[in-house]
């Protein structure tokens, strides 16, 4: 079943970064961000009330919701729609692919895991050919403020995804995915109410980017983030990571048919990648669970 979530999580992200540039023909990228989350957290309410679930959540949670969700929600989800809006969804597709070095290096201080010599390799190897796919003539303008906001992406998700192994074990997946999309959207969306940017663009195109959004909500945010959120507990968060560096296939691809440009580097590129992530992944055993942290 991991490497099932694996698979169904590359595709479904693959593809999100084309839906939210259609939904942000209409929409701001605060305005994305928020109803992605909502969306998505009210699916998962259904599905949580569906099974007959409680309430989880203790006191000592909230604090560390709250950061978690800040870092590796609200951040993320409101800034990869503006970068795809001046960049492309194939270059900000490909931005998340240094999750895996990132989580290897937040994950040393934080869960005191060493990466082994084959994961090592692997990360450094697929590293190496985002590289490759990075030079490969994809074009976009980009200045250094909008290349360093693309790498923050990555960072913030690498060490909220590292906090969740470490600190929430204790919770279930579904309940803990579901209360921080909702924290999330409820932080979001009052925000955009007061910014005339955020307001609907054009009419044009309203159908498809409220499609887009709602495709992206559903499965894209909510079904994908429960799914990923199993693998970080249960499998650990560079097993999780490394979805990303299977992401930028599916961006690069539908961005190629959106018109975007592509090139034989980025596709060598991405056949590196693969093998990589064999590399990584094989020969691996779960993670062990690590003892509950004080309350």
């Amino acid at each position: 079943m991991p490497y099932v979530f694996f698979m169904l999580i590359c595709a479904i992200w693959g593809g999100s970064f084309l839906l939210m540039k259609k939904a942000h023909l209409c929409f701001g990228p605060l305005s994305i961000g928020g109803w992605r989350v909502m969306s998505g957290a009210l699916v998962l309410m259904v599905a949580w009330r569906f099974a007959g679930g409680g309430w989880p959540f203790k006191r000592a949670h909230l604090l560390p919701l709250l950061g978690t969700v800040l870092l590796g929600y609200v951040w993320p989800y409101c800034l990869q729609p503006y970068l795809v809006g001046r960049l492309g969804s194939g270059f900000v597709g490909m931005s998340v692919s240094f999750t895996p070095l990132m989580t290897v290096l937040a994950s040393i201080p934080m869960l005191h895991i060493y990466p082994s010599p084959r994961q090592l390799a692997g990360v450094l190897g697929g590293l190496a050919c985002i590289g490759v796919v990075l030079s490969g003539g994809l074009a976009f303008d980009a200045t250094p403020l909008d290349l360093a906001l693309a790498v923050s992406v990555p960072a913030a998700y690498a060490v909220a995804n590292t906090y969740v192994k470490r600190r929430f074990t204790d919770l279930p997946a579904l309940a803990l995915t579901c209360a921080a999309l909702g924290l999330a959207g409820a932080l979001i969306l009052p925000v955009t109410a007061f910014l005339p940017s955020e307001s609907v663009r054009s009419t044009e195109h309203l159908g498809l980017a409220l499609l887009s959004l709602g495709v992206l909500g559903v499965f894209g945010t909510g079904l994908a983030m429960f799914m990923f959120y199993k693998l970080v507990q249960d499998q650990g968060p560079l097993f999780a990571g490394m979805v990303t560096y299977l992401v930028p296939i599916g961006a690069l691809a539908l961005g190629w048919l959106d018109g975007e440009t592509v090139s034989a580097r980025q596709l060598a590129g991405l056949a590196g990648i693969f093998l990589m992530v064999a590399l990584a992944q094989s020969g691996r055993k779960p993670a062990a669970k690590p003892a509950a942290p004080p309350r």
